[in-house]
């Protein structure tokens, strides 16, 4: 399936605190300026059994508060945005998701869904950067097997829920572990523009470039905003985050809105 569009996406972070990291979500912060949140982070953590499992982040006690307030602060808003939660990086992920494969428990992709249905969200999304250093390390083949049984998993649960879940990927870097193999199971493709990847190295690869949307980082003073040539012709914009926005009294999610036309006009 292909993501809904027109697409105005935006990271929200549920750890720590601060404008650049986490703030209390509010009936009067722009959801419904925002078509998609991504919610950072959730991590791949091992299990007894062998597997591995995703889970909202260890050693971050308020997140399972946290994100139950975001779901529905931002629903009420906005009863049509789309929230998924996001595979983070930087603590060995997919070293716990490789040994989970290649024993043959293949515990992940049910944990994938279990996740998604105890917090009620529409989807999966996973920040592709740093495999192979400090997200662990898995073989492009397992990593391609991997996202295959992920997307079964969603497919399987779409139908029992009689609902879409969504499967998308953020690459930093190029196209990161996106390849011609595993691109046919992402419904969008995110990519950071910030950090070292653009669409034109997705298109390169022969995905859709009305699936893949270009990201800015809304962290500096000044953050770096594509021209209309940029975008035009991709599903939309996307920024990291609506919470380093909040210093720019959301100036770049509202500018993504209006530029990209959501909501649509009726």
């Amino acid at each position: 399936m292909s993501f809904p569009t027109p697409y105005a996406g935006t990271y929200y972070p549920i750890y720590n605190s601060g404008p650049n990291q986490y703030i209390p979500p509010t009936e009067s912060m722009p959801f419904d300026k925002i078509s998609a949140i991504f919610v950072a982070f959730a991590h791949a953590y091992p299990t007894q059994a062998g597997g591995a499992e995703l889970q909202l982040e260890q050693g971050q006690p308020d997140e399972p508060t946290r994100l139950p307030l975001l779901t529905s602060t931002a629903r009420k808003v906005n009863p049509g945005i789309k929230i998924l939660i996001s595979l983070g990086w930087g603590k060995n992920d997919w070293d716990y998701i490789s040994d989970d494969y290649t024993s043959g428990v293949n515990s992940f992709p049910a944990s994938v869904v279990a996740l998604i249905r105890q917090y009620q969200l529409d989807g999966f999304d996973i920040d592709d950067e740093s495999i192979g250093g400090s997200s662990g390390f898995i073989t492009q083949s397992n990593f391609n097997a991997v996202i295959e049984n992920i997307r079964n998993a969603l497919n399987a649960a779409s139908t029992k829920d009689n609902k879409p879940y969504y499967f998308t990927i953020t690459p930093a870097g190029g196209c990161a572990q996106v390849d011609s193999t595993n691109m046919k199971y992402f419904d969008l493709i995110n990519a950071q523009c910030y950090g070292g990847s653009f669409p034109s190295d997705l298109e390169g690869l022969g995905y859709p470039k009305n699936q893949i949307a270009w990201g800015i980082d809304t962290e500096p003073t000044t953050p770096d905003y594509p021209a209309q040539s940029d975008y035009e012709g991709l599903a939309g914009i996307f920024n990291w985050t609506l919470s380093a926005d909040s210093a720019h009294n959301y100036e770049y999610t509202l500018k993504i809105a209006s530029d990209v036309g959501y909501p649509p006009s009726a």
